[in-house]
């Protein structure tokens, strides 16, 4: 069997079917069903971050009504197989997803730098050293010094978009999710931001990214594979790029 037809025959990255989602006002958002391949990047317009943090949820099985696949496996047997014998491969399986949280989630009792590596340190047999250096060396393609050492209400708002992007990037995930991880396509964050997805695009993961911003649907540098909006109670996918 040659590469491309293993590629074929995988199942794709993420999968939904009649998936539907409670939005922040209790009504609910029917999702048009959803079929990320590796290697794609579907782009999502969201009114508010609350709407995205509820569709997020949905997508990881953590909300929502319907069907989520990840990797080929429902989300509701990876949670029966969390409370069975199989709990160490459905938490490998999560620890492949990345996520920039509209919330931020951080620990405040934690320095940022902690906050980064205390999920990899339980998700992988890589030393100490070499975690915090590819930390480093992604923090450092985001325009920051190095990883935050201070806790995260001693950061700038900048530099903790920054840190969420470095914490979703780490540790070579097969999903990442944004929402609205850096909006201003003028910013100096946001071409590191887009090298990040294009390299991960490349070794075929894939980005299920929420903006709130229109134009973002039309940036040229992105090259989304699809791009959605919510209109009234639907998730609709606009038109596929050729």
């Amino acid at each position: 069997m040659h590469a491309s037809d293993d590629l074929a025959a995988a199942p794709p990255i993420l999968e939904t079917t009649a998936l539907s989602v409670l939005s922040p006002r209790g009504a609910s958002i029917l999702v048009d069903d959803l079929r990320l391949q590796a290697g794609e990047l579907h782009l999502v317009h969201s009114p508010t971050t609350g709407h995205s943090t509820a569709l997020a949820d949905a997508l990881l099985g953590l909300a929502g009504a319907g069907e989520v696949r990840f990797l080929g496996l429902a989300w509701a047997d990876l949670d029966a197989a969390e409370a069975s014998l199989d709990a160490a491969e459905a938490s490998r399986l999560r620890s492949r997803i990345g996520r920039v949280m509209s919330a931020g989630n951080w620990l405040e009792n934690r320095s940022v730098m902690e906050n980064l590596l205390l999920p990899l340190r339980h998700q992988t047999v890589l030393a100490e050293e070499i975690i915090r250096q590819r930390a480093s060396e992604l923090a450092l393609s985001f325009g920051l010094p190095g990883i935050p050492t201070l806790l995260p209400h001693q950061c700038s708002e900048s530099d903790l978009e920054r840190a969420a992007c470095v914490r979703a990037f780490l540790g070579r995930p097969k999903l990442v999710v944004l929402e609205q991880p850096i909006e201003a396509t003028e910013s100096r964050s946001f071409p590191p931001l887009v090298n990040a997805v294009q390299q991960l695009r490349r070794r075929r993961g894939s980005i299920i990214w929420f903006t709130q911003q229109r134009s973002l649907l039309e940036e040229p540098g992105i090259s989304a594979d699809r791009r959605y909006r919510i209109a009234g109670s639907r998730l609709l996918q606009l038109e596929a790029t050729p």
